[in-house]
């Protein structure tokens, strides 16, 4: 089933966002291409649209019935890149409904400015694009009308943007406090008054050395017997 743009006439794309990439894709174009493209697109010559990290895909038909393979691409956040974004995306804990309702607020790109990111295309340098049809160098009229029918998919749903660079909605949620920290005290074994519980035996108290000039005699004598009990007290007592 092809696709089919709510634009009719004029420019296509209404939030700032669809006019910033259709403006981008156009400078790519050429003004011949682009505007073969929006008429490709408005006959609903695109059968389809998969939007991908780096990537959208379609299968676009030309005047003659004939189908063509169309990528036009933008290139995934670098590590750098993805972790300023998050930085600012973060810092605004209600970005990801606002995009999920169709909006995408320009402060987020001024906030992100200084570090040189975008997630729009800066410029036409960053865009590529590739065709199954014969029209070489390109770009064909089969990406231009996959551009269009990209640019009025991200004035609806800004969030296609965030795919083409990697993310999606729930990247822009900072994780909780401590979350993914191992909790130390998980690492020691739970305290405990039984030594057998801890895995660890108890020490007997140390006693004291035995002195035989402190014993009782007959103590003494009720284990060895009196004769030899009185010599060793004898023996001790004289030393």
């Amino acid at each position: 089933m092809s696709i089919s743009l709510r634009s009719r006439r004029g420019p296509i794309g209404t939030a700032w966002q669809a006019v910033a990439l259709r403006e981008a894709a156009e400078r790519l174009l050429g003004p011949g291409r682009a505007g073969r493209g929006r008429t490709d697109a408005r006959a609903g010559r695109v059968q389809w649209l998969e939007v991908e990290a780096g990537a959208a895909r379609a299968a676009v038909q030309d005047p003659g019935g004939e189908l063509h393979q169309a990528r036009f691409e933008l290139p995934a956040f670098r590590a750098g890149d993805r972790e300023a974004f998050l930085r600012i995306a973060r810092a605004h804990p209600e970005l990801p409904a606002v995009l999920a309702a169709g909006r995408y607020p320009e402060q987020i790109e001024a906030e992100l400015a200084p570090s040189m990111v975008s997630l729009l295309p800066r410029d036409a340098a960053e865009l590529s694009h590739d065709c199954s049809c014969l029209d070489w160098p390109g770009p064909c009229r089969h990406v231009s009308a996959l551009v269009y029918v990209l640019v009025e998919a991200v004035d609806e749903h800004p969030q296609h943007l965030l795919t083409l660079r990697g993310l999606a909605l729930e990247d822009l949620v900072a994780p909780a406090e401590g979350a993914g920290e191992e909790d130390p005290a998980q690492d020691r074994a739970p305290a405990t008054d039984d030594p057998r519980e801890s895995g660890h035996e108890e020490e007997p108290p140390a006693r004291a050395p035995y002195d035989p000039r402190r014993t009782d005699p007959a103590l003494l004598a009720e284990v060895v017997g009196e004769e030899v009990a009185g010599i060793i007290a004898g023996f001790y007592h004289r030393g």
